[in-house]
């Protein structure tokens, strides 16, 4: 069984999102847990991983919405990038530089 457990989490763009619209990274610390003799378990590091989440709050109570997750094994990519990608599937930053395309 893996266990995640969260070690960090940061909100990303925070001055440059569009109001009700959030950007937040979380980091996780994985654990391989295995059943050993009886009542022993053994735990191996099984790497970290970053999850990017963007979220919607249309202000109703309890109502966030959860747009799309982005998962990273390896470390995310440059904030450039990931405003690039986010950028080209969500119309959430403020500067029309990084809207979507319209359809």
């Amino acid at each position: 069984m893996i266990v995640h457990e969260l070690t960090d989490i940061e909100h990303l763009f925070t001055e440059q999102l569009q109001e009700g619209y959030y950007v937040i990274r979380e980091t996780y610390q994985n654990v391989l847990v295995e059943p050993e003799d009886g009542d022993t378990i053994r735990q191996v590091d099984a790497g970290t991983e970053e999850v990017v989440t963007i979220v919607f709050d249309p202000g109703d109570e309890y109502s966030l919405i959860c747009l799309d997750t982005y998962t990273f094994a390896d470390g995310i990519p440059s904030l450039a990038e990931l405003k690039e990608t986010i950028a080209a599937e969500y119309d959430v930053f403020v500067n029309d530089r990084w809207a979507a395309p319209s359809l």
